[in-house]
Parts: structure tokens; sequence; C-alpha cells
């Protein structure tokens, strides 16, 4: 005990001494060798005074090197230091023999501390150091990094030792999140200089460099822009917020189904009975009740970044949102309705339950009668299973126009609220917990349309495919089956389909699709662990469902029905939507190359895009900026200049071959006769230059120095502060970068589920992935409006792609 006091003490002393001495030195946490330039820089370990890392050319990980005995490394020295020695000399195996004097007394500190010995315990130095890191914090904040360090490692840098809070929590981590930064104006004008390179001419290159050289001259607009936007952080807890979420969703007008919102598909169920629905919808709702009680009392845990900084607290708030709310049209711009996070004692729960295009209101629990039990809620679900086929009169579709443009449905939902009883029902649709669809199977014509090769689908319901269940999740199937059975506004729609198909349609714009895949999981996992089983419902004696009745007056709103069918319908079968699973090899795979599998799939996205249409286009995807409070997302672009040379050394001097099934297909590949021009060995160093460039891109976004955020602040500060937009995003370069030909996400399931969603311009693809441990699933969109694009032909050149890419690493 008292070894461990004294140890305590030496330690504080230690990095106390540290502090004083290195002010304005870098204080590091082992680099990131994929970003470091500076490949003879070494890299003091804190937490061991005694080792350093260094970043050898070529390498992703650092090597840990260990100080000869009685020697520890300095920072100021770059090198190893015998603390007794007069002026601290270097150690001469370190090729430095220039000395410091400042820190010799602090480094003497360092020959005590082997005098103990090293553990793995609780009380072992190693975790006194982590817990010493949230005491220090506030001291090391005034360290200023050296100019050559920033340049060379500023992502190297743990973020916990830049926190100016004095509270920490217990991984050192300040107590309150950070606000999202506003990155150098320089910076973010070279990067997307750089992100422009493999997308644009020579020529629009050239222009916009042009732009930006006028736009950052001294006293130009654009100092002036980023001082706006410095100035906005320091009053607003996020400053790019509203600019985000306006830019990417509230302004949107084209319709959500499609578009915008996702579906996600799980694993199919058995129902042998209608008893069997009613039974597992009931579930769901159960358990989507005990949710919404964890997040009221305050037990949602927090979650922490698991990698780069990690431990890292992230932003929770897009967990609050997912219950209770609902997005609302605007003739211009679209709002939110989000619910209170303060519930008061007579607040009822409820939700909307939509069969056949009739809706309920199913009150879950009420202030009068509690919770309603499993069965009871059965007994519910069943009573709207039975009722809503029985109806004298076929109820007018009115979800469907919410599946139209928004404006257009902005006008009809004013023409609804004319009627108070109207009213009611947009206020309970909006304020229920979810909204839950009973639906019933889509034909056979919406099953894939593959290629020749590709692997069968995984589950199947009755004859339909994932491809199948997918577009019931997506879109509904369209006026004549489920399209009108929807409320594409409301943030989660639960979907049950009487054949065993279920799973979800969401509304993107109040949470990222981790937060519903979690939610759904944990429910579903629950479901599964603890099989209840069904011996018939009880009889309660419960009040049934309210039905909720529409009154639509006038010719000019009865007209609108048909008018939303023929519109959804158009653009449902515009949609070519395909679920690709490539089961050559998974994750397993691809970490044994040493490379993160997102980097890689991303790479293998370029490269398929690349074999069909010998270019790269701009690359959306999604980076997580939960590190910062009310984060959401800035984009990882791939088409990098690094992606495009390997990309065009794998064809291997192949032409863009653009041809689609009809060609037929598999004569040409008959033909086709292959060659190598590059070495596998020189294909694989362009290989490694691709996956340095886009992790560091990635690193970037999620360390909050992405480009899109920035530049929106700016183009959005520019109309703000001038009431006009600078010429920089007027520019052709601009529209380039924005008109994501390839919209791309990594929705990883711990589950064997799936999410897609159609593309988000119509010459473009959309592609969600899953990768697993032995397969990787694809959802694939096109439009085939769209006579240069197609789901299959991208998805066949996604396996030729993932093969040579086998082909060329697995030795």
């Amino acid at each position: 005990m008292y070894k461990g006091a004294l140890l305590c003490c030496l330690l504080v002393g230690l990095f106390v001494a540290l502090s004083m001495a290195y002010r304005g030195q870098d204080i590091y946490a082992e680099p990131d060798c994929s970003i470091v330039e500076d490949h003879a820089r070494k890299f003091r370990d804190i937490s061991d005074p005694t080792h350093y890392w260094v970043c050898p050319e070529g390498q992703e990980k650092a090597d840990y090197i260990q100080c000869p005995d009685n020697y520890a490394f300095m920072e100021p020295q770059q090198g190893c230091v015998d603390p007794s020695a007069k002026g601290a000399n270097v150690a001469s195996n370190e090729g430095n023999s220039s000395a410091a004097g400042s820190g010799a007394e602090s480094a003497a500190l360092f020959s005590k501390l082997r005098s103990f010995s090293i553990g793995s315990g609780p009380n072992s130095p190693q975790r006194v150091v982590s817990n010493l890191r949230g005491f220090l914090t506030h001291r090391l904040s005034n360290i200023t990094p050296s100019d050559t360090g920033w340049k060379d490692s500023i992502l190297s840098i743990p973020k916990k030792w830049l926190s100016t809070a004095e509270s920490v929590d217990e991984f050192g981590f300040p107590d309150t999140l950070p606000k999202i930064p506003v990155p150098p104006l320089e910076e973010t004008m070279a990067d997307y200089v750089r992100a422009l390179e493999p997308i644009t001419t020579p020529a629009q290159l050239e222009r916009t460099k042009e732009l930006i050289r006028q736009f950052t001259a001294p006293q130009a607009l654009g100092e002036r822009l980023h001082q706006y936007l410095l100035d906005k952080r320091e009053v607003e807890d996020n400053w790019a917020y509203y600019y985000w979420l306006n830019d990417m969703y509230m302004n949107v007008r084209i319709p959500l189904p499609i578009n915008s919102n996702p579906g996600m598909v799980f694993p199919p169920r058995r129902f042998k009975t209608v008893h069997d629905v009613a039974h597992f919808a009931a579930r769901l709702l159960a358990g989507i009740l005990a949710h919404k009680e964890m997040l009221d009392s305050g037990e949602l845990p927090l979650e922490r970044a698991a990698s780069r900084e990690k431990n890292q607290p992230l932003c929770m708030a897009q967990y609050y949102r997912l219950l209770g709310s609902c997005r609302r049209p605007g003739v211009e711009r679209d709002s939110q309705y989000l619910p209170s996070r303060e519930r008061t004692n007579d607040e009822d729960r409820h939700v909307v339950v939509i069969c056949r295009n009739q809706m309920y209101c199913v009150v879950l629990q009420a202030s009068d009668r509690g919770k309603l039990s499993e069965s009871e809620i059965a007994s519910q679900i069943l009573y709207v299973l039975s009722d809503a086929p029985c109806l004298p009169a076929k109820p007018l579709p009115v979800g469907l126009l919410t599946a139209e443009p928004r404006t257009r449905w902005a006008r009809d939902r004013e023409a609804l609220q004319s009627d108070e009883r109207n009213q009611r029902n947009l206020e309970l649709i909006e304020t229920a917990q979810v909204v839950l669809c009973l639906d019933e199977p889509l034909g056979g014509n919406f099953n894939a349309r593959g290629f020749s090769g590709a692997t069968p689908s995984m589950h199947r319901a009755g004859d339909r495919d994932e491809t199948n269940m997918a577009h019931e999740m997506i879109h509904g199937g369209g006026s004549e089956y489920n399209s009108g059975n929807r409320w594409f506004d409301k943030t989660m729609q639960l979907i049950i389909c009487t054949d065993g198909t279920w799973g979800l349609c969401y509304e993107h714009s109040t949470s990222e699709g981790i937060a519903v895949v979690q939610l759904l999981e944990k429910i579903y996992k629950n479901i599964v662990d603890h099989p209840d089983e069904d011996n018939g419902l009880p009889q309660h004696h419960l009040p049934p469902p309210e039905r909720l009745e529409w009154h639509v007056s006038g010719p000019q709103l009865q007209l609108r029905f048909g008018q939303a069918a023929k519109s959804v319908d158009k653009a449902i079968d515009d949609l070519d939507f395909y679920v690709y699973r490539y089961r050559g090899y998974g994750k397993t795979f691809i970490k044994s190359c040493q490379v993160s599998p997102d980097v890689y799939i991303q790479l293998a996205l370029q490269l398929a895009h690349f074999k069909l249409y010998g270019r790269l286009v701009a690359t959306y995807e999604s980076a997580s900026t939960r590190r910062f409070l009310h984060g959401r997302v800035d984009c990882i672009r791939a088409a990098s200049t690094e992606a495009l040379e390997w990309a065009k050394a794998m064809c291997q001097g192949e032409g863009a071959n653009v041809t689609l099934e009809s060609d037929r297909e598999d004569e040409e590949e008959a033909r086709k006769v292959t060659f190598s021009i590059y070495s596998k060995d020189h294909l694989r160093e362009l290989f490694r230059c691709a996956v340095a460039r886009q992790t560091e891109v990635m690193v970037k976004n999620i360390l909050g120095s992405g480009i899109d955020i920035p530049l929106l602040g700016l183009r959005e500060a520019s109309v703000e502060v001038t009431g006009e937009m600078a010429e920089l995003f007027t520019d052709e370069s601009y529209k380039i970068s924005q008109c994501f030909l390839l919209s791309t996400s990594q929705v990883a399931c711990s589950t064997d589920s799936f999410m897609g969603y159609g593309p988000v311009t119509p010459r473009g693809y959309g592609c969600s992935y899953n990768p697993q441990p032995e397969q990787i699933v694809f959802c694939v969109s096109a439009f085939y409006s769209c006579e240069d694009t197609s789901a299959s032909r991208y998805a066949k050149s996604l396996q030729d792609s993932l093969d040579i890419m086998r082909d060329l690493l697995q030795n």
C-alpha cells in the first residue's frame, strides 16, 4: 500500500516536471504511421519514459523501442538521455549529440521509477498513469506543439491533452464534449484542391485554384468568412449543425422514399397464424416501450470511441430523438417535431398502427391504467388485424401523400388541417413513439435482377428473395401494395408482413443509422434469446384501439390521391435495386492484410466504378463526428489521386466498359484476354498509398477536420455576410464535387441484416455494405431511367474487383 502511494507521488512529480520542462513541445500517444511524413522522428511514450515510437518508411504500425539501461527518452533532444550525466547527454546510438540541460532534474526521476516492478494490476504504473491523465489535463492544455510536429503528426495528439476543461472522467477526458472545430482556412482549401484533382479536368482545376487564391488573399472575403465562423463557434453549441441539417435534409424538396429514407431488412420470421404476427409485433412494441423508459430514467449507457483516441466519449443526443419524433413538411423548408426530454406523470404513450391503409391509435401506457403487458398489446394488434379487412369502405390512402415531393405534401397537409379531426390525427401520428405497419406480401416481380454467377439469396419468404424484401422496406411496393400503408415522415416505421418479412423504414434527419440499428437489434436479440411460448391470446377487457378517420372535403384534395399514386408508382418502377452477397471472403481476410475493412471496401468501390467507366467520381461516405457536441457526420471522399493511380494500374490498360447485360456479357467474358504490365509489388505499393490516403481522410473527418462541413459553413456564411454566394461556390468544380455519383455507407449489423437506399442523383449509384467475417453484403441501387447505370452490372464489377484484390494481397 505504501509502495503504491509512493509510486503515485513519484509519477505525479514526473508528469508535473515534464509539463514544466517541455512547455512548447509535443505530447504524443502512439503515432498513426499512415499519416506521418517525417520517418526519422521519434515519439515519446507518455506512460513509460524509457520507451519511444518510430515510424519506418513503408510501415503502418510504429516500432516500439526501449532506451539503453539507465537512459530515458527526451522529446526535445529526440533521443535517449542519461539522467545522471551532466547536461543530460544523449545516448551515442541515437545519432544526436546535442543536449539541453533544462530537463535534467525531471529526467532524474526516471531512474527512480526503475526500482519498481512493472505490473498490469489495478495499482500498476500504467493504470496509475491512466488515472493521472485527467489531473494533468488542464496543466498540459497550455502546451503548444511546434510547427514541424504539427505538420507531421497533428492527428497523433490526443484530444485529452488539448482540453481546457477543469473536470474530467475516469479516462482523463473532459466531462463536457468539445465543440466541433473550424479548421484553418488554408488547410480546408488545400484539402479541397486535393479532393478535386481526381474528378475534375486540368482546366477546371486551374480555374478553381485561381478562385481560391483570390478567396484566401490577405484581407479578402475568405478571411472575413472564416472569422465569422470562428465567432459563431464561440456562441453556439455546434456552429455547423443547422447549416448541415438544412442542406442535407430540411431544404431538399424531393420525396423521402427511395431518395432519403433507408429501409432495413431483418432475418424473416416464421408465422403460422395471425396470432403469431400479433405476438411478434407486441414483443417489438414492448421493447420500444422499455427502451423509452430507459431513456427517461437517464440510464442510456454512454458510448465511447473504440479507436483513434480510444474511450473518448461520444455525443448521445441523436439516441434521444428516435422515439416520438417526426418530420414536418414545409413549403420551402421542412421542420422537425422533437419530444421534450422532460416527461410529465400524466403523459400517455401510444403508437399508430396502419393496416390496409387504415390507421389506429394503440395506447401502450396510460396514466389511468399503467403499462400494457405484452399479452395486452398483442390483443390490441389482433383487433387491428381483424378489423381492417372488414371495413365497409376502403380507407383513403393518406399515407401516400407523405411520399410526394415535400412542397406538394406541405400544401396537402395544410389542406388536411382545415378540419379539426384531421389536426388531431396528425398530432397523434407525430407524437406516437413509432408507427407500426402491418403489410401484405409483395409480388415476385420485385425479385432481384442479378447476373450470371451471382450468389443466391440467403433469406427467403416464400418465393420472395432479399431484394424483394428490401423494396418493401424502402417504399412499400406502390399504391396497389403497401405505399399507402406508411407515414414516411415518421422517424421509425416498424414493418411486419404476414409472410414473416420484417424490418423498418426510417426518416433520416433526426439520427444516423447506427442509433436505429442498435435499438432494433437489441430488441430483436432479446426476442431471440428469450422465446416466449404463445399459448394463444387471453381475453382482455380493454377498449379497442381508436380508429383514425380522415375527413377530406373539396375535389382538389380528393384528386390528389390519384395523382400521388401515379407519382409514387412511377418512382418505384424506376428504382433498380439489388441485394448482393459477396461470399469470396469477408473482414477476416481483409484484417489479415493489415487493412481496415472500411478502407478496403471503399477502394473496392472505386475500382469497381473505374472498371466500368474509366474514371472516378465524387464519392460520399458518412463519417461520424460524434466526438463533438451535437456532432452528426462529415463526408469521407474516397475518390483520391492515389486511388485513381492504383485503379488505373489494376485495370492493366483496359478501357472503360459500360455495356450492360443485354450485350451478351458471357460471350464477352470468354473473348477477354488479360495481361499484366505492372508487377504485383508495384500494384501492392500503389494500393498501400491509396490505403494511407483513405485512412488519412477518414481520420481527419472523425476528428473534425474534414472539408465538406467547413466548405458548407463558408458557403452559407457568404450568403449571411454579403447577401450572395461567393464565386468559389458557383464554380463548376464545386458543383461537380457536390454531385455524389457514388453515395456509400457502412451499415455494420451484429445480426444477419442489411440496410439500403436509393441513389442521391439520377445518374448515380447508392451502395451500402455490411462487412461480415466471411462475406460482405451490398445493397446497390441505380435508376432504370439512366441508360449508363445498372445495379447488377455494378455488383458484378464489385465481385471482379474484390476477386482481383484478393489475388493481389493474399500472399
